[in-house]
C-alpha cells in the first residue's frame, strides 16, 4: 500500500476552520513526511484521518463532521509542543 499524507493548518485569526494545505501519496508523501520530521513538525499517523481527508481539494476547509476528530489531533499537537518546550 502506498504511503499517504495530509497536512492541516489552522489559524483562528484567519480561518473559521482548519483547512487541508497539502496531500500526497507514494514517494512524494514519504519525502514530505521526512522533511516535516526533520524540520521539527510533529507528525501523527492516522490512516483513517488521511483517508477521510483524501477527497478534499487542497485549500479547502474541513467539513463540520470532522471538527471533533481534528480537534482531538490538534490537542495532541499542543500537548506534544508543551512537553517539548518544558
Amino acid at each position: 500500500m502506498k504511503q499517504k499524507m495530509a497536512a492541516l493548518a489552522y489559524d483562528p485569526k484567519v480561518h473559521s476552520a482548519p483547512k487541508l494545505v497539502a496531500k500526497a501519496e507514494g514517494r512524494l508523501a514519504e519525502t514530505l513526511i521526512r522533511v516535516a520530521k526533520e524540520s521539527g513538525v510533529l507528525v501523527i499517523q492516522d490512516e483513517v484521518m488521511v483517508h477521510t481527508l483524501d477527497h478534499l481539494p487542497n485549500g479547502k476547509e474541513i467539513p463540520r463532521e470532522l471538527y471533533e476528530v481534528v480537534a482531538a489531533v490538534f490537542r495532541i499537537l499542543v500537548l506534544e509542543r508543551q512537553k517539548k518546550n518544558n
